[in-house]
């Protein structure tokens, strides 16, 4: 059944379409993102990373949170998402500078600001709303 781009996808539609794994323990390689537990460490290859997401989480007021979702077209269909996330400010500048120099080029605008002047362009009010605007994005391929 083909997708209806005029209604939001149910969570359960989106989470089929955009599967999210968070990174347990991350560090930036040399040769990608290291994670995992210490007895089965796993690495991200920078080449695997087809594109990053980059967003403010969270209520102005309230507690708030730097997500970096770095994805790749998953088999089958649909995207999955690699997730790190930092605090607003210095830790978040450290992150997305980091991730700027491993994927180079293939860095989004989004990420280059991040890492430039630590100031995330875009803002959502939760995670469900930050996954809805990344999927549509993805599947528009912009």
């Amino acid at each position: 059944m083909p997708r209806d781009f005029l209604r939001p996808p149910s969570e359960a539609e989106r989470r089929s379409r955009y599967r999210v794994r968070e990174l347990e323990a991350p560090s930036l390689e040399a040769h990608g993102i290291g994670h995992g537990s210490a007895d089965a460490r796993e690495l991200l290859s920078w080449d695997d990373v087809e594109r990053v997401v980059v967003a403010e989480v969270g209520e102005p007021e309230g507690v708030r949170t730097i997500v970096c979702d770095l994805v790749r077209r998953a088999f089958g269909g649909g995207f999955k998402a690699h997730r790190l996330d930092a605090d607003p400010g210095e830790a978040a500048q450290a992150l997305a500078r980091g991730l700027e120099a491993g994927l180079g080029p293939r860095a989004s605008a989004g990420l280059k600001s991040l890492a430039g002047d630590g100031l995330a362009t875009r803002w959502y009010p939760d995670l469900a709303a930050f996954e809805e605007e990344a999927l549509a994005e993805l599947e528009r391929g912009a």
